[in-house]
């Protein structure tokens, strides 16, 4: 990456811009991979069935944070039965600490949430909302950043898995680069829900060590409206008002501020989709 001159588990809820650390309580929905029925968080405890036990399986956890990261870490890892891979032959690497990235939805009050660990090709996320919205069309950016063995295209913004961000490909931190996010709902949307940065389990300090964007420029393509919106440092889902985009219309996004990163100067976008509720990150900022 360039360097600098001089970094699964979901579920939804809701309140005001600032985030209030809310609580995560729930029954969550896992992956299709997962031997796993079922996980449920409560204050100190987590709690999950596998497929193949009568008995639920309860461990404690905590909060932690690691390079801007948030994480629950538990007291004890996953078995291996809970994995894609447990009936492979396969040696399995288990952990006891969960990736999160969550959001609270205001009007319904609910909570998303995203998590990852290990036990899963490629680090599919474990938790993931139910009903979540995934029909953005990325398309048409000005650039995108190709590395020695990956690369980082503008179809990686409706991925929300970890290590999956877009990346823009020019020198400096990528001012002005834009791609187009397709209109392909029927409806227009109020929202667009963004994951800031690249997030990845492994490697938390890239989130810190690349940029972020600040503010973006969101402009109709058919209407010509257009605004400077800012957006939060944080990793955790979190939402921008368009609003003020009233047709059905494809809209361009163009940086137009970042936040540096300590190390390189890419600016990296993990997740960004056109929405319809207002959703609040579970923290507002890595600092």
């Amino acid at each position: 990456m360039k360097k600098v001159m001089i970094l699964s588990v979901f579920v939804m809820l809701t309140m005001s811009l600032s985030a209030q650390n809310f609580k995560l309580d729930g029954k969550y929905s896992l992956n299709n991979s997962s031997n796993i029925d079922y996980l449920t968080i409560s204050e100190d405890k987590i709690s999950y069935k596998l497929w193949n036990k009568k008995d639920e399986l309860t461990t404690k956890y905590k909060i932690v944070h690691d390079e801007g990261l948030t994480f629950i870490k538990m007291s004890e890892k996953f078995p291996e039965e809970f994995t894609d891979e447990y009936d492979s032959g396969k040696k399995i690497k288990t952990s006891d600490k969960i990736l999160i990235l969550a959001g609270k939805k205001i009007d319904s009050d609910s909570v998303i949430l995203f998590g990852t660990t290990y036990g899963f090709y490629n680090y599919k996320t474990l938790i993931e909302p139910r009903h979540f919205e995934v029909v953005t069309q990325s398309k048409d950016c000005t650039s995108f950043l190709t590395e020695k063995n990956k690369k980082y295209p503008i179809t990686n913004l409706a991925d929300y898995d970890v290590d999956t961000p877009w990346v823009e490909g020019v020198p400096g931190y990528g001012i002005g680069e834009s791609f187009t996010i397709g209109n392909s709902w029927g409806t227009p949307r109020h929202y667009l829900l963004i994951m800031n940065g690249y997030i990845s389990y492994e490697k938390p300090y890239l989130y810190k060590q690349n940029g972020r964007v600040k503010k973006i420029k969101v402009k109709g393509l058919k209407s010509g409206k257009e605004k400077i919106l800012e957006v939060l440092d944080t990793p955790h889902p979190q939402t921008v008002d368009i609003s003020f985009i009233t047709e059905l219309e494809d809209i361009r996004i163009t940086i137009e501020d970042v936040y540096p990163g300590t190390k390189y100067e890419d600016t990296c976008i993990n997740y960004m989709i056109g929405y319809l509720e207002k959703v609040i990150p579970y923290e507002d900022s890595i600092k």
